[in-house]
């Protein structure tokens, strides 16, 4: 009996999850259309039994992230953090976020927060994969995050970011500087 390795429909989701994340961070700021909505479809995409987790919030994803096996852990050992960013208190609660060393830069959490996108606060972005600069709104998105960041952010250290829209979302690595207009 010949053995067949055609990818699954759940497969394809995952990985074309995974390829439009790639994406965003390669070109920060850019919109780019998950092929499932929400924070769930990034669970599915990108945890797995070898990585950590903490959910800060009460978001919807529990059930998605239970089934991938990964580990749930407090929020200064996890590789994923899922929460809110939209007030002061959630923000400050970030700060024991893992930012990496300079041996392990790449040892740093990577935020998924949930977002408005195409309104709200604008932020123009610099850095790499942007060719001079690119302006962007968010909205659900407390101000003092931006301050936050821009203080723990000392590259090749800190933590990267995806702001997610329903099924749209951007990256925002930390190589990438925000200027809050």
């Amino acid at each position: 009996m010949p053995l067949s390795l055609a990818p699954t429909a759940d497969d394809s989701r995952t990985n074309a999850a995974f390829e439009e994340l790639m994406w965003a961070l390669s070109r920060p700021g850019v919109i780019r259309t998950l092929p499932a909505s929400g924070l769930a479809s990034i669970a599915e995409s990108l945890l797995d039994r070898e990585c950590s987790f903490c959910v800060l919030d009460d978001l919807d994803i529990q059930q998605a992230v239970a089934r991938t096996g990964a580990r749930a852990v407090s929020q200064g050992n996890a590789d994923y953090i899922f929460s809110k960013i939209d007030t002061t208190e959630k923000v400050v609660a970030l700060s024991g976020m893992r930012l990496g060393t300079l041996a392990y830069p790449d040892d740093a959490a990577t935020l998924f927060a949930p977002a408005r996108l195409g309104a709200g606060q604008e932020l123009r972005l610099t850095g790499p994969g942007i060719k001079t600069s690119l302006t962007i709104t968010v909205d659900r998105v407390a101000p003092t995050f931006w301050e936050m960041r821009q203080r723990a952010i000392r590259y090749p250290l800190g933590f990267d970011v995806y702001l997610v829209d329903d099924d749209r979302v951007i990256g925002i690595p930390r190589s990438t500087t925000v200027e809050v207009l």
